[in-house]
């Protein structure tokens, strides 16, 4: 027996209110991906019944929303910066406190600017396409550990029209030395054994992209102190980091010779950005 849309609609919030806090809008996001139709169409035929084959498939798929699969691999996209990426289970799902990060280092460059960037592991290359779909003129590398996430980078620029150079790198473990006028990063910050790990759809995402090791801080120490060697004199880095890292992110950059430095507030007023400029070589004894 068959569903129409509203009850389909409320039978699935029901269930996956138990394990998100937009089950609502989960709810409705899997239906129009079943009948393959604008979440609008929900809304203008609420009565309409559902196929046999249709109410079959989002049964199946709510299913998998409930153990859970978070709705952009479900989906096998994400919307980011108003364009459109593919998801996959290989790489972290874009957030929206990532477009701080862009938005920032947009500012920094001139619409007609020719300059270096790096995007210090890319994943599904969010940051780096982004950056290059709406500063064309830029230069920009992009790296990862992880090959399959720079397959998956390498077809969401393709996607978008873009050219990026993506290098498999730890990061910058494989790279010559080369310069940059900005480093861009959104690298993993979530302490090992933080119980926020194990909270909603995290467990589903890759491990490796949500925690450097036991204090969190692990890749932003690398990324800073070989910042100075990959940058270009008054070089900029902007890094995306933890709400309660301000401080230490802070202090790192300082004792890596970086000044001007700032920390921006994401959409939730956390402290989630922090931006800063390279004015002097590193103290060896820091």
């Amino acid at each position: 027996m068959s569903e129409q849309i509203d009850n389909a609609i409320r039978w699935a919030t029901d269930l996956i209110r138990n394990c998100s806090e937009s089950a609502r809008l989960d709810a409705e996001l899997l239906l129009a991906h079943c009948l393959d139709k604008p979440r609008s169409y929900l809304y203008t035929w609420p009565r309409q019944n559902l196929s046999e084959s249709c109410w079959h498939d989002y049964r199946a798929i709510v299913q998998k929303r409930l153990e859970p699969t978070p709705v952009a691999y479900l989906l096998g996209s994400r919307e980011f910066y108003s364009m459109q990426y593919t998801t996959t289970v290989d790489a972290l799902i874009p957030r929206p406190e990532t477009e701080l990060l862009v938005e920032l280092t947009l500012a920094g460059i001139d619409p007609d600017s020719k300059s270096r960037v790096i995007d210090l592991g890319t994943g599904t290359g969010i940051i780096a396409i982004t950056l290059k779909a709406l500063r064309p003129g830029i230069e920009i590398l992009a790296t990862d550990i992880d090959a399959a996430c720079l397959d998956l980078a390498q077809k969401n620029a393709t996607q978008h029209e873009v050219t990026i150079e993506f290098i498999r790198s730890n990061w910058y473990q494989g790279l010559a030395r080369e310069k940059f006028d900005t480093i861009v990063s959104n690298p993993p910050y979530i302490a090992a054994n933080h119980p926020f790990l194990e909270q909603g759809d995290l467990p589903a995402e890759p491990r490796l992209a949500l925690t450097p090791g036991q204090t969190g801080l692990e890749s932003l120490q690398q990324i800073i102190a070989q910042a100075p060697n990959y940058l270009n004199n008054t070089g900029k880095i902007i890094l995306e980091h933890g709400y309660d890292q301000q401080a230490a992110v802070a202090d790192l950059l300082e004792a890596h010779g970086f000044g001007e430095i700032q920390c921006h507030f994401d959409f939730n007023d956390l402290p989630r950005v922090t931006t800063a400029k390279l004015i002097e070589k590193p103290n060896p004894r820091a």
